[in-house]
């Protein structure tokens, strides 16, 4: 009888009602207890009672089965979550990857939390866990390139960058890394191989594919085309500091320096924030 009533109220909501008759049950039957313990957690989940659940759930993986076990790490991990305690989150995300080893969802996690805490050695190696298992998307090779290139890993990031081109021909963000890396490299023939590819892209008229060929364009001597496309950019978006940027990233490169200081300083007074742009494309 108590176990259809607990099905009632599970299938109501009531889960404060739950609750009640799990811990009445317990006390009645206290070898039932294991059964109970779950279902108990995941009413308080429900209830946003997440320290309650975690309590619940740790007395819980004392003696519940090994097939059980799983289900319980994944639920205190998210508890965990909801309390934003990211260190906890992730040695349970990482227990749960200690049973399941291809569970590609908490490879995303782990991977996503390392990225975000800058700790790229370690996200490096969930995405190519990833990669082995064929659950790697764009986004995980984009954040694999990041990672790369802060490890000072070039050629894995280039490789990185060409797979992704490879899933997404028209990728804007890769195909500016690439321009930046080859050009760090000194490696004159790529950089002009990519250049040419850029130009080759569909032009969709947003203003980083004009910013993007325009830059392309200077790098292939082509510098009428250049400044054509980054004077239309301006005209198409006046108060944007970017294009203003970028006009004068490429006056400074033919070393026309005062002309170079006008545009940045257009681009600061529509956005001072923008020096902290310069100082990273520099970097």
């Amino acid at each position: 009888m108590s176990e259809k009533l607990l099905d009632h109220y599970e299938e109501e909501k009531n889960y404060d009602a739950m609750i009640k008759l799990i811990d009445e049950m317990i006390l009645e039957n206290p070898q039932q207890s294991s059964s109970l313990l779950f279902r108990k957690a995941k009413a308080l989940i429900e209830l946003k009672e997440y320290e309650q659940a975690i309590k619940t759930l740790k007395v819980y993986i004392k003696d519940c089965p090994d097939d059980e076990m799983l289900k319980a790490y994944v639920l205190i991990a998210t508890s965990y979550a909801s309390l934003e305690d990211d260190e906890k989150t992730v040695f349970y995300l990482e227990k749960i990857l200690e049973l399941d080893p291809e569970n590609d969802l908490v490879l995303k996690q782990l991977s996503y939390h390392a990225y975000i805490s800058h700790e790229f050695k370690k996200c490096c190696e969930y995405i190519k866990r990833l990669i082995k298992l064929d659950k790697a998307d764009i986004e995980d090779y984009i954040n694999l390139i990041f990672c790369c290139i802060q490890l000072d890993m070039i050629d894995d990031a280039l490789k990185c960058a060409e797979r992704v081109i490879a899933l997404d021909p028209t990728n804007l963000d890769v195909f500016a890394t690439l321009t930046i890396l080859y050009d760090d490299l000194e490696d004159e023939d790529k950089l002009m191989e990519v250049c040419e590819r850029i130009l080759n892209l569909n032009d969709d008229g947003t203003l980083q594919i004009m910013l993007l060929k325009a830059q392309a364009s200077l790098e292939l001597g082509k510098e009428n085309e250049a400044f054509e496309l980054v004077d239309k950019a301006i005209k198409l978006n006046p108060y944007d500091p970017f294009p203003y940027l970028m006009k004068g990233m490429l006056l400074n490169k033919l070393k026309r320096f005062d002309e170079a200081n006008e545009c940045f300083g257009e681009a600061f007074a529509l956005n001072p924030e923008i020096l902290l742009s310069m100082e990273r494309l520099s970097n």
